[in-house]
């Protein structure tokens, strides 16, 4: 008899952080063109994004690190949540020298974009079904 594949949270978190992301990034689009017109829709609409593929790299991370060992699955989604942070601080970083962004609407839009996509992760995470212990049961 096999073992069937013990299933991950990762379909759930994807779900979840493409359903935050897009609709914030639309979101803080209209938001940064309220606030300063076409400068502000361009620049909100890079820190949005910017958020969104940092985080859809970690996920992609995330993936890898769950298909290996469950007792280390933990620690290295820290890790990747870390290094999430540090890569969006650093493209922050360098785009806000950018003239052709709004530094503060580019970085007011980041932030919120990733609370929002994180948000996202986390429900998906937490609604999804997946083995707890997938260790359990294998001799």
């Amino acid at each position: 008899m096999t073992t069937p594949p013990h299933r991950t949270p990762v379909q759930g978190m994807r779900r979840g952080v493409l359903v935050s992301g897009v609709a914030g990034t639309i979101v803080l689009t209209i938001v940064g063109a309220m606030a300063k017109g076409a400068d502000g829709a361009l620049s909100a609409l890079a820190g949005s994004l910017l958020a969104f593929v940092v985080i859809l790299v970690g996920l992609l991370a995330i993936t890898v690190i769950v298909a290996g060992d469950p007792a280390v699955s933990m620690a290295g989604a820290g890790v990747v949540y870390l290094g999430q942070l540090i890569l969006l601080v650093g493209a922050l970083l360098v785009l806000h020298g950018a003239s052709w962004l709004e530094g503060d609407v580019t970085a007011f839009s980041a932030v919120v974009a990733t609370v929002l996509l994180q948000a996202g992760q986390v429900t998906g995470y937490v609604r999804s079904r997946h083995v707890l212990y997938p260790q359990v049961g294998r001799a």
